[in-house]
């Protein structure tokens, strides 16, 4: 079986290498050597760090004679077009849950760091200075939470035990009968600023698509709190990045936390990062030990269940 691995990161490209050996992975780090390759492939394995929505599109998938399954690594599946894939009756699958308790523990440590200033701190270690700063507590704090998939409810769970209020946004209000343990209220997706204004801490946890695109934009950044924090677990271009800036330098609102950027990896002399109320992670929310290899089991596993002619896990598009 010819399968090959889109990824720009070498701690899963190692670990694919030696779970599937003594099968053979062909790697590819762009786009450009995947569209050389893709016409040979019967599996394509796609990981969405570093490559923008949409990087196997439909100029790649209509050179993919041989495909059969593209098979993503992790919950989201934003760097493939699923429907012109469905089209061309090549099923999407995805690996959900698997990294969900890592990112959602990033997440909490973002929030920690802005909420204690964490790169402030460690200038002051690093000058051999007394702390002449302050930092806010958790406890008592709103916790609004973008999205409430298994990443959200991990965090509402945890937001929970810091003795936060906690309270999300979601395209549909009322799924779930409207309920979900350990938070308080749910609003829709039209309601968003109505969320934000009652909130110290906003977390990104949502796809990116069409409808989720600069969903934090100008206007809502000014409907924030001034001391509130933005913590983006999802994607950069859920964000619009100009607005931020100016939000930021305006003091529209304390801080703002990220694992993600809108170009990856991050330039390091991007200004943004030169702010030391913006604390950052490289992508690597979901890259504890146990969520890679719990991730790369189950890739193994779904390709593993192609090859035999057995049903198909966790199929998006069909």
């Amino acid at each position: 079986m010819q399968i090959g691995f889109l990824s720009k990161v070498d701690v899963e490209i190692n670990e694919i290498k030696s779970h599937f050996a003594p099968e053979k992975v062909q790697i590819f780090r762009s786009k450009e050597a995947l569209d050389e390759a893709i016409s040979n492939l019967e599996v394509l394995i796609a990981m969405n760090q570093g490559f923008q929505r949409f990087t196997v599109d439909a100029d790649i998938l209509a050179k993919a004679k041989n495909l059969r399954l593209v098979q993503h690594f992790g919950a989201a599946a934003d760097i493939t077009d699923v429907e012109t894939a469905a089209a061309k009756g090549i099923p999407v699958a995805t690996v959900p849950a698997q990294n969900g308790r890592s990112v959602a523990e990033t997440g909490m440590f973002l929030m920690l760091g802005c909420a204690k200033k964490a790169r402030t701190a460690q200038r002051f270690v690093d000058q051999g200075m007394m702390s002449e700063m302050t930092c806010v507590e958790l406890g008592r704090k709103t916790l609004c939470l973008i999205g409430l998939g298994t990443i959200g409810k991990m965090m509402a769970a945890m937001a929970n035990g810091f003795g936060m209020r906690v309270i999300g946004v979601r395209r549909d209000a009322a799924k779930e009968g409207g309920k979900i343990d350990g938070i308080e209220k749910i609003y829709a997706t039209a309601d968003l600023h109505a969320a934000l204004s009652d909130s110290d801490f906003v977390v990104l946890v949502l796809p990116l698509n069409a409808e989720t695109a600069n969903i934090i934009d100008a206007d809502a950044l000014a409907a924030m709190k001034k001391d509130a924090y933005l913590i983006n677990m999802s994607r950069g271009g859920n964000i619009d990045r100009l607005a931020l800036e100016a939000a930021l330098e305006a003091d529209q609102i304390a801080g703002f936390g990220t694992d993600v950027f809108w170009q990856e990896p991050n330039d390091p002399d991007d200004p943004l990062l030169r702010d030391e109320r913006v604390f950052a992670t490289p992508h690597s929310g979901g890259k504890s030990v146990e969520a890679v290899r719990g991730c790369v089991r189950e890739v193994h596993a779904n390709i593993m269940r192609l090859k035999n002619g057995e049903p198909l896990k966790n199929v998006t598009n069909m």
